[in-house]
């Protein structure tokens, strides 16, 4: 994914937001700022002051499906779907608590080349959706009960998906055209890799990948460059 088009998927985000609250449509240019942190942290602002909502967009490059060791195929997409699964001292009830009881939306996913993570949160609440967002990335659990649960619905996915037709067409055409290529793995692995995976192997994929050099960082909506 290239940056100019990450920065557009952060501005297309925030102008789904604006429609959802069915705020009136302005004609208003989007002024993208780039901002850096003490630490060296670097992101892209595009800021709306229209409705009191922020959208976050976090990349990681080169972390994606394409990255998954072999026999363990599936491994970047059952790490995106547990580091919302509990983080920190918080378990998996209370991290989803935390987030409902905040009106925060927090998700991520594994594409082939990218980890990607997508937060929404109201003005008032960023503080805290920031919080998690961090404890998320830094301190994921990986609890036996979270990982076994959202094995389980991989697995229920994949079961599905081995007699959906588009499905079995997109497997067959990659195995044609990535034959011997990262791409032509399955993002969700298959039902021997999945249950391959261990706890061991979930923080490694963390801990090699989600990492400041692969990053890249978009925000739009109601919050200045300081914050």
């Amino acid at each position: 994914m290239s940056l100019k088009g990450f920065l557009l998927l952060v501005i297309n985000r925030a102008l789904s937001i604006a429609c959802i609250l069915l705020f009136p449509a302005t004609a208003s240019a989007f002024n993208i700022e780039r901002v850096v942190s003490a630490n060296g942290i670097e992101a892209w602002l595009a800021r709306d002051t229209s409705v009191p909502v922020l959208s976050v967009e976090i990349a990681f490059r080169e972390s994606g499906s394409a990255v998954d060791p072999i026999g363990k195929e599936g491994l970047a997409y059952l790490a995106s779907g547990l580091l919302d699964e509990g983080a920190g001292n918080l378990d998996s009830q209370a991290f989803r608590y935390a987030l409902e009881e905040n009106v925060i939306s927090l998700s991520f996913d594994a594409r082939r080349d990218v980890f990607r993570g997508s937060l929404k949160t109201l003005r008032k609440n960023h503080k805290k959706a920031f919080t998690l967002l961090r404890l998320a990335l830094l301190k994921p659990r990986f609890d036996s009960g979270a990982v076994e649960r959202i094995r389980n619905q991989v697995l229920t996915t994949l079961a599905h998906r081995a007699d959906d037709p588009d499905a079995i067409a997109q497997r067959t055409w990659l195995g044609i055209a990535f034959p011997d290529h990262t791409y032509g793995k399955p993002r969700r692995g298959t039902e021997e890799s999945v249950k391959a995976i261990t706890t061991k192997d979930l923080q490694g994929f963390v801990d090699q990948n989600l990492v400041l050099e692969k990053l890249v960082i978009g925000v739009s909506g109601d919050i200045t460059s300081d914050e």
